[in-house]
């Protein structure tokens, strides 16, 4: 086997990695790049792969297959760009996510999967065996997977981590005696860069929580992506505890339809209601075929009244809510949860959003935890593992393996081909 990897050997973001054979060509992941916090104006680079997308190259190899780790922008966010006619492989939950979020924006198209990935179900793409395990992370339905061809194996952790929800998923994958030893360990680093990092706990990430919507008299106003679940859920706990009625707007609703049943939603918990901003709503209306995802909903709606008036709201909002919380929402004596990348601050409308509460004399409190492994779960994973290799991807300091890990780790360059 070979293994290419097409971007990430230096940069967090933007994953692409070819494994192949004289049979077959897999793409692992087609992301788009990052926002850089540092140099927001920075052009993001065209990646380049024979046979990949529309406009590449075309040659006698084709690829057979593109599996998709996770739903996240920065490991799927080109598969627009692919060409149609290559098979693709991602979880069922992780896909369905990613075509509710197709729905309610202008930017990408739905996909359609040649098969969906299942935990530790194996499948075949011609002479390579491959085999996917759930993970934790902060996206939901991820996951890493174990690559084999003839006495080869090579593993691919996708994005991991064991400090949330589903911590104990991640510390069986690394502990299966099945992918023991493997010839080649793929592994993400993004917070290697983080000398002493302790990741936070989804579950103390939630303790804090509700000890600041304990002292807050007003309304809650959450900012953080409606898609990761664990957090949701964190919250949605938080808000139980301090007797407060969850809010989700129309998009967030339709996510959360797309969850198994032990995940709170507006159709099967009482204590969770949905609210209609705005303009989104009127996109939703004036579309065609789009107004089915605002009705089902409906019934489940709080009031413009008590929306109007009330002060014993968790709100999930986002940036383009603004409006709706000036002319729609109570903000007296209110208190905000930033529950997002700090790098995302830079960004114009985050900062327009928080100024606006920093105006009205409003707490903002960050309550966030990575969605990727700290150091010592890393080195858990490599102990328990003891891969033969060790490939640093999807990190800013691959040299910090070479410090950990000694001459088991390969410093590649993106591009070049690796051979087993």
């Amino acid at each position: 086997m070979k293994i290419i990897v097409h971007r990430g050997t230096n940069q967090i973001g933007g994953s692409c990695i070819e494994i192949c054979t004289e049979q077959a060509r897999i793409i692992f992941d087609v992301g788009e790049e990052l926002p850089n916090k540092f140099q927001p104006e920075r052009e993001k680079k065209l990646l380049i792969v024979d046979d990949l997308f529309i406009n590449s190259k075309t040659t006698d190899k084709k690829i057979d297959g593109i599996i998709i780790s996770h739903n996240h922008g920065d490991h799927i966010g080109l598969i627009d760009s692919t060409k149609e006619d290559i098979p693709l492989f991602i979880g069922k939950i992780s896909a369905d996510v990613h075509n509710t979020i197709c729905d309610f924006t202008s930017k990408g198209k739905k996909i359609k999967a040649h098969k969906y990935l299942e935990h530790e179900k194996p499948f075949n793409i011609k002479d390579i065996i491959i085999t996917p395990f759930l993970v934790d992370h902060s996206a939901y339905d991820s996951y890493a997977f174990l690559i084999e061809n003839n006495s080869k194996r090579i593993l691919y952790t996708g994005d991991f981590r064991t400090h949330g929800a589903k911590g104990k998923l991640t510390e069986w994958f690394y502990k299966n005696p099945k992918i023991n030893n493997a010839d080649v360990l793929l592994i993400e680093g993004t917070n290697l860069y983080k000398e002493n990092y302790i990741a936070e706990t989804e579950i103390h990430l939630g303790k804090r929580a509700e000890e600041f919507m304990q002292q807050t008299k007003g309304n809650i106003f959450v900012l953080q992506s409606s898609a990761n679940i664990d957090r949701l859920v964190q919250i949605y706990k938080a808000a139980k505890q301090t007797n407060r009625l969850f809010l989700v707007d129309i998009f967030s609703a339709n996510i959360l339809a797309q969850m198994p049943s032990s995940i709170p939603n507006p159709k099967t918990f009482k204590d969770v209601k949905v609210f209609y901003p705005y303009w989104l709503t009127q996109r939703l209306f004036n579309e065609e075929n789009k107004s089915s995802l605002a009705n089902k909903f409906s019934k489940y709606k709080l009031e413009k009244s008590e929306l109007k008036h009330r002060n014993d709201l968790c709100i999930l909002v986002r940036e383009s809510m603004l409006s709706d919380i000036k002319k729609n929402m109570n903000y007296s004596e209110s208190s905000v949860i930033y529950s997002k990348w700090e790098g995302y601050k830079t960004d114009e409308k985050v900062e327009s959003f928080l100024n606006f509460f920093r105006k009205n004399n409003c707490v903002i409190e960050s309550i966030h935890t990575s969605g990727h492994a700290d150091t010592n779960t890393i080195k858990d994973f490599i102990k328990h593992s003891n891969p033969k290799k060790i490939i640093p991807v999807h990190t800013e300091t691959p040299k910090k393996y070479v410090e950990l890990f000694g001459n088991i780790v390969v410093e590649i360059k993106d591009g070049v081909e690796y051979s087993l």
